[in-house]
């Protein structure tokens, strides 16, 4: 028996061993081979962390892009950082809109290599995916990209403003004729759940 636990014992001081060791080495950034791009989360995602939490939103949204008419929905939004603090899950929650309830995900990073902030977004409602690309500057983020309805192509562009600690606002708008003229399709306003 002595015999069997003594290589054991061996072999875990080793690996013990060479785990301190990768970790100092890391630490010390020797272990990032030449030419490498930094890896783990982009220092521009700290920008987001007063997002963290949950949010109750009063939205006013176009149900028919056809229509002017604008109606009242409300919902709840929680932020977490996720993979090592990478990128930021956007989760929605809202009321029921022509007899579903609400839900949407979003996942926000930023990208070193394109030097911009990107998201994607995926809902119950639309079941497909769309993704943005964008950029901060003070309080306001904005971000566009390129989305289908009716089977035509569709430009919408989400812009974030009045960012403060436990508010901020929003709006979204579309554009079917390339970016020449721009249609609201939703205002927001978000508070922080303290």
């Amino acid at each position: 028996m002595k015999t069997l636990l003594k290589p054991f014992l061996t072999l875990a001081a080793i690996i013990i061993l060479a785990a301190g060791v990768g970790a100092a080495d890391q630490a010390a950034g020797e272990a990032v081979p030449q030419g490498m791009p930094p890896m783990g989360p982009p220092e521009e995602m700290k920008q987001l962390a007063n997002l963290v939490g949950v949010w109750d939103y009063v939205m006013m949204m176009r149900m028919d892009p056809a229509s002017e008419k604008m109606e009242k929905t409300t919902g709840i939004m929680t932020n977490a950082y996720i993979l090592d603090g990478a990128a930021m899950s956007l989760q929605y929650e809202g009321d029921t809109i022509n007899g579903m309830k609400y839900k949407g995900l979003g996942i926000e990073t930023y990208d070193r290599e394109m030097k911009c902030w990107q998201m994607t977004w995926t809902d119950n409602m639309s079941g497909r995916t769309s993704m943005y690309t964008g950029r901060r500057e003070g309080d306001k983020t904005t971000m566009e990209g390129e989305d289908m309805m009716g089977g035509q192509k569709m430009l919408t562009r989400i812009t974030t403003f009045n960012e403060k600690p436990t508010t901020f606002d929003s709006k979204m708008e579309s554009s079917m004729d390339g970016g020449k003229t721009w249609a609201v399709m939703f205002t927001a306003a978000y508070t922080k759940r303290k």
